[in-house]
């Protein structure tokens, strides 16, 4: 991974070379920011780029032996820490490299949930992942070892809020790490980092993705279209992982069961309203969690076509007609209302309440404020 790779973070790509290149580059780094940030990639970009043999002012060669081993995250002295489930008794990342390997090359903006994908059969669907006690002295045990290539040596953590109490057995490794050690953990609630690894690290901010970045990085990596891309990178949030999955489904998929939704609230027919919150129940809790955010994204591009003279809504070109339409029903007040209903929804969906009930009372409640003058 090369930092011409990661679309935008400029900011943090020139903050990174320039403590490298004078020598001030702290032995341990943690990266955090919202899901889908590129702090994996970076991550990776920044180990590439120090063990680089011909690395330029601005980035890695991306051609050198070093190179190539890293682009394959093969590297002897690239290391990976990561969540992972016990198999076989044991809870080693070791266990699930060529899983690891692989996810990582098919999307470095990855995250948990799409790793858990990756690894879980179906009895372990129930399991969390987990850094455990185990995997922290098996990163103390590959660390006290010499480099294999004679240079630095990287232990790349992903996610460090899942160390738990189990993260204070790196505390002293990580004050005082072997000579040319490298650590860079990559971090998305940091209020769930243990405080005493925080002390022990250089925090830096990654922030979101702009949507400017997704939309270019879209449009330049997939054959999609410009306003598709742009549509996209709204809903995404910034988050380029989402984005990438959202690019592989039906370009109106996110809107087209909206669209659905929305015309058995307005009508009223309460069969066709039952099944239809019966077949959105059967995803996840995170997909039903997503396909209501993103029906709060559509919300909002109706109040502002109905706003706003000759808007152009950014959604895929096949739903302008539906957004334009629907907006003709809509005001500041419903609006308001029906993003109080939907954020409720989400929230106790969060919880565990029934995704069924949850649905159905947004669904009656919605309609309730479609219907009124």
């Amino acid at each position: 991974m090369q930092f011409s790779a990661i679309p935008g973070q400029e900011g943090v790509k020139t903050g990174l070379l320039n403590a490298s290149q004078y020598g001030r580059l702290p032995h341990a780094l943690l990266f955090y920011g919202p899901e889908g940030n590129g702090g994996m990639a970076l991550a990776l970009a920044m180990a590439t780029y120090l063990l680089c043999e011909n690395r330029t002012e601005t980035d890695s060669c991306g051609h050198c032996d070093s190179c190539s081993k890293t682009k394959g995250l093969v590297h002897p002295d690239l290391h990976f820490s990561f969540p992972s489930i016990s198999s076989d008794g044991s809870k080693l990342s070791d266990v699930f490299i060529k899983e690891w390997r692989k996810a990582l090359k098919h999307n470095p903006f990855m995250s948990y949930n799409d790793w858990m994908e990756e690894i879980k059969s179906k009895e372990d669907q129930n399991k969390q992942g987990n850094i455990t006690a185990e995997e922290c002295r098996e990163i103390i045990k590959k660390l006290s070892l010499k480099s294999f290539e004679g240079g630095k040596k990287f232990m790349i953590i992903w996610l460090p809020e899942f160390l738990g109490q189990s993260g204070n057995i790196l505390l002293k490794l990580l004050e005082e790490p072997p000579a040319e050690t490298h650590f860079i953990l990559v971090a998305e609630d940091i209020n769930q980092v243990l405080p005493t690894i925080l002390s022990r690290t250089q925090i830096i901010n990654i922030p979101a993705f702009t949507t400017d970045a997704v939309t270019t990085y879209l449009t330049q990596t997939n054959e999609i279209s410009e306003s598709d891309a742009t549509a996209i990178a709204y809903l995404s949030k910034g988050n380029l992982g989402l984005a990438q999955h959202l690019i592989h489904e039906e370009d109106t998929s996110y809107t087209e069961d909206m669209r659905v939704w929305m015309g058995h609230c307005y009508t009223g027919n309460m069969g066709n309203l039952n099944e239809w919150v019966n077949k959105m129940a059967l995803n996840g809790r995170e997909k039903i969690k997503n396909f209501l955010e993103n029906s709060l994204y559509i919300f909002g591009e109706c109040l502002h076509c109905r706003l706003i003279n000759e808007y152009a809504p950014r959604v895929p070109v096949a739903n302008e007609k539906f957004v334009r339409d629907f907006s003709k029903i809509l005001d500041e007040n419903k609006v308001e209302r029906i993003y109080k209903n939907v954020n409720d929804t989400i929230f106790h969906i969060e919880r565990n309440a029934s995704a069924k009930i949850s649905l159905f009372n947004l669904s009656l409640n919605v309609r309730h404020i479609l219907v009124a003058k």
